[in-house]
């Protein structure tokens, strides 16, 4: 599973890394933790950017990471 790391993922965003660092601590944003660093799933970040593109008036990132959590996109 490819993925990227938390300063590449808020790059990708266009976010401050602190920002994104911040959503991923408070289990807001996809990501797994080893050995003490996070690394965020590509296929979170892809799948994020495929559902705001389609997104009318905005997408909740706390709904969207849920959903994408428990198994899916939304």
């Amino acid at each position: 599973m490819p993925t990227y790391t938390v300063p590449e993922t808020a790059a990708v965003l266009s976010v401050s890394h602190e920002h994104l660092y911040r959503q991923v601590r408070l289990g807001l944003f996809p990501a797994l933790k080893f050995n003490g660093r996070y690394v965020i799933p590509a296929q979170a970040v892809e799948d994020l950017l495929a559902t705001a593109a389609s997104a009318a008036g905005g997408l909740d990132l706390a709904e969207w990471a849920a959903s994408w959590q428990a198994g899916g996109a939304a």
